[in-house]
């Protein structure tokens, strides 16, 4: 059974985390093999008797210890298993400006170790960057391993979902977001940690942050946005680069929910 909450996290702090998308129970056992266990036995030299933690990505997280060695790898018994370490009560869907991949990617490590739920790539009337048919699949492949990654660093439970480029139309319908948020430098917009503080999120409630390219959007994307229920705020006077915004959006929202305060294991 899942242990108690309140002594999780000093028991799971600090362990090497291995990916294993099998279900975890405690109790259990089960081989890792592949390159999580190569990454395992060749680079952290972990050997039988050392401890580590499991992620399946979907919120358990397993402790447990090396029993032995294996052909292909090694198995692991479970000892305990925890969940939705590391997560936040609300999700936050980043709909961020397709920048160049490098610029593109660098926000995307920033805004997982974050706690975002969800980066998706925006595409509007002033972008420069446009998603490539043919190297798609390609890069979304390496942004989805990207957020993996980022998931065992930052001992988070959920892998966040890295979807395919979508317009300004679809993220500003998003009907599964209860909050919708349109970033802008024009002047009188609202500060957005204050706003996030103001809307009352509750847990399990999606807060989407929608970021466009340097240029900003156009009159009329604005006005489509609004009229669809987001709601304007802005991240103070500078004009940002695309990627640097989104990584500020994410955490003037985590100040607003409450989610910067006292750190607790």
């Amino acid at each position: 059974m899942p242990c108690s909450m309140s002594t999780l996290g000093e028991r799971f702090a600090f362990l090497p985390r291995f990916r294993c998308e099998e279900e975890l129970a405690a109790g259990g056992r089960v081989e890792l093999v592949g390159e999580e266990a190569h990454h395992a036995l060749r680079v952290r030299r972990l050997r039988p008797g050392d401890a580590l933690a499991l992620v399946n990505g979907r919120g358990t997280t397993a402790r447990g210890t090396i029993l032995r060695l294996t052909a292909n790898g090694f198995f692991v018994g479970i000892e305990e298993t925890a969940e939705r370490l590391g997560e936040l009560p609300q999700k936050i869907v980043l709909y961020l400006a397709l920048v160049k991949h490098r610029r593109f990617e660098e926000a995307l490590y920033m805004a997982v170790e974050l706690g975002v739920s969800a980066v998706i790539p925006l595409v509007s009337e002033r972008s420069v960057a446009r998603p490539n048919p043919e190297r798609l699949p390609e890069l979304l492949s390496r942004w989805r391993r990207v957020a993996w990654e980022e998931t065992k660093l930052c001992e988070r439970s959920v892998v966040p979902a890295v979807g395919a480029p979508v317009d300004l139309a679809t993220a500003a319908n998003c009907s599964a977001c209860n909050h919708k948020i349109i970033l802008t430098p024009r002047r009188g917009a609202p500060a957005l940690d204050r706003l996030v503080e103001n809307l009352g999120a509750r847990e399990g409630e999606r807060i989407a942050l929608v970021v466009g390219p340097e240029g900003d959007f156009t009159d009329t994307e604005l006005t489509y946005a609004l009229a669809r229920g987001c709601r304007e705020a802005s991240l103070g006077d500078r004009l940002l680069r695309s990627e640097v915004a989104g990584v500020a959006a994410v955490t003037a929202t985590l100040a607003g929910l409450g989610a910067l305060e006292e750190f607790k294991r």
